[in-house]
């Protein structure tokens, strides 16, 4: 199979890498790379540059395509499968530059709202409302109280979400109490799960340091990626590249396997991400210097928060997914036959557009005992 990558799936993989929580984690990298593209999109000089090594793209129109293709994948509904992708941009800022409304409407669809900061309550509910709706009301409080204030200047927002039935959908009789190992070789170290188990045709394939498993959903387009490590999961997230992840797709093969997974659901916590952008090389766009002068040309603007928050519940019947950032902007002062694979063990997901294997969501599971 021949995979063409988006530029998502990199930053996915290096941001995951720099995250500091090592327990269970869940996040969206596209979520987060459709806002900061949207704000890269008003950006100039060194802080256009630091957008483009970050978020791997060498123009604007370029990066404009890129979303234009990549919000076609995400905008797909039937009884079985729903992905839907918005932008919205909350404005206190009068003078937006008109050729940067254009080029946001045109590659973004998004929207623009006119609002008051300094009715700061009232602006912040309607945001959180605006997410609650297109996430299916799965994220109901994106910003909490603190997040906004009267020296906001804008407001950039993206939501991303996920409903999809299996292909092989899991018999929940099949469902039960199993131990979920948190160590390697470790056989005390050990906590009670309910684990799903099937028997059928999946991606799969073995390799040096980790098992992968692709689970297809019914639009076939679209599917849970499982990274199982043989060792250690702080080994291979050290050392898993996105030419391995693209690599586990090209040579997995259709394969009878008896599949264990852990059904689990994880509620979403907002969690600023300026830390990790900033290791990443995104600097000059978080301070003074910023120039955001394709975006605004009366006020100097910089980005002073980006938040974002992502939820999931996998069981028997498929996934259900959703994740929502706001980025703010203030002014400036070999296969085995019929193996068993059994996800018994700390592991990384992906949910991926698998044609550009795009990551849309990315996680982490340590102990599935504590997000039940």
């Amino acid at each position: 199979m021949d995979v063409k990558s988006h530029p998502v799936s990199s930053f996915s993989l290096n941001y995951f890498k720099l995250i500091s929580e090592k327990n269970n984690f869940f996040f969206s990298p596209a979520s987060i790379y459709l806002a900061l593209s949207l704000t890269a999109a008003g950006s100039a000089g060194q802080t256009l540059k630091e957008f483009q090594n970050v978020l791997h793209f060498q123009n604007v129109e370029e990066m404009g395509k890129q979303i234009s293709s990549l919000s076609e994948q995400l905008q797909q509904s039937s009884q079985s499968f729903t992905v839907s992708s918005a932008n919205r941009i909350y404005t206190g800022v009068s003078a937006v530059v008109n050729d940067y409304k254009q080029f946001v409407e045109k590659y973004f669809q998004s929207g623009f709202e006119q609002v008051d900061f300094s009715q700061t309550e009232a602006v912040r509910q309607n945001i959180n409302q605006w997410v609650s709706k297109q996430t299916r009301e799965k994220i109901q409080e994106l910003l909490s109280k603190d997040s906004i204030n009267a020296a906001t200047r804008m407001v950039l927002v993206n939501a991303l979400y996920l409903k999809a039935d299996w292909l092989n959908k899991f018999q929940s009789n099949k469902t039960a109490d199993s131990y979920f190992y948190l160590e390697p070789n470790n056989q005390q170290k050990k906590v009670m799960i309910k684990m799903m188990n099937n028997d059928g045709i999946y991606g799969y394939g073995k390799f040096d340091n980790f098992e992968y498993v692709q689970l297809p959903y019914q639009n076939l387009n679209f599917a849970m990626e499982i990274f199982l490590p043989s060792n250690n999961i702080q080994d291979l997230e050290s050392q898993l590249t996105a030419e391995q992840m693209q690599n586990a797709l090209k040579k997995s093969q259709k394969t009878n396997i008896k599949l264990s997974i852990p059904k689990f659901k994880m509620s979403g916590i907002s969690h600023k991400v300026l830390d990790v952008l900033k290791t990443l090389g995104i600097n000059e766009a978080l301070t003074g210097n910023a120039d955001f002068s394709k975006l605004c040309e009366t006020e100097s603007l910089f980005i002073s928060d980006v938040i974002h928050q992502a939820v999931i519940e996998v069981n028997e019947l498929g996934t259900e997914a959703a994740a929502a950032t706001a980025v703010i902007m203030s002014r400036s002062a070999m296969i085995n036959k019929n193996p068993e694979v059994r996800c018994d063990r700390p592991f990384i997901f992906t949910i991926t557009h698998i044609p550009t294997h795009t990551i849309l969501f990315m996680g982490r599971i340590t102990d599935p005992s504590k997000i039940n």
